[in-house]
């Protein structure tokens, strides 16, 4: 199954994607994420050149900011993955002003390494390559390890592989097992560009 797909808001399309290192800012949470996690009230962008790895699962869901709204997302859970060209920047505010935080893989090239990757999105943009997907299974079965998992009784889309190309995501939270990058670049100010 190959296509591209562009959806917003959780309702239109389901495709998995991934990725992301804003967890490399504000540290990593170890396995499932608890009810009670609240976010900050700003999105992030990440983005990918590739990302290849093995058990896939998405399933709708709600997150909450710091404010007490809650969002509507689409999860995206990744058992293992490797992810190449990896970006993730935010709009942060500061007593100077707004300013743009960047953190980069400096060679594209080399893979950064990531397991139980866990991403509410609001938007994605992906070319996607499913090995054997399963559309419509019950969140609540799918096979995803320690990764967060769904709801039983909700809608769910897993894959045992996959391959993910030109990955653009809109979240707001990102959570991680383990993240390796190496050469990670830091970027700050009015002037840096955002991930896209």
């Amino acid at each position: 199954m190959r296509g591209r797909v562009r959806w917003r808001r959780f309702l239109a399309m389901l495709v998995p994607s991934l990725l992301a290192l804003g967890v490399l800012a504000t540290g990593m949470a170890q396995g499932a994420l608890p009810a009670s996690f609240a976010v900050s009230g700003r999105q992030m962008k990440v983005s990918a050149d590739r990302l290849t790895g093995r058990g896939l699962g998405l399933f709708p869901g709600v997150v909450r900011s710091v404010d007490g709204r809650r969002h509507v997302v689409l999860n995206l859970s990744l058992r293992t993955a490797q992810v190449y060209g990896l970006c993730q920047s935010a709009l942060v505010d500061t007593p100077l002003g707004r300013f743009t935080v960047r953190l980069s893989a400096r060679d594209r090239g080399r893979p950064s390494r990531i397991s139980q990757l866990a991403i509410a999105a609001t938007s994605l943009s992906a070319d996607v390559d499913f090995s054997s997907v399963v559309i419509n299974q019950d969140a609540g079965l799918l096979s995803l390890g320690d990764a967060l998992e769904g709801r039983r009784g909700d809608f769910g889309l897993g894959a045992p592989a996959f391959t993910v190309r030109d990955v653009t995501v809109d979240t707001w939270m990102v959570t991680g097992g383990t993240f390796r990058v190496d050469d990670l670049q830091v970027a700050v100010g009015r002037g840096v560009r955002p991930c896209f």
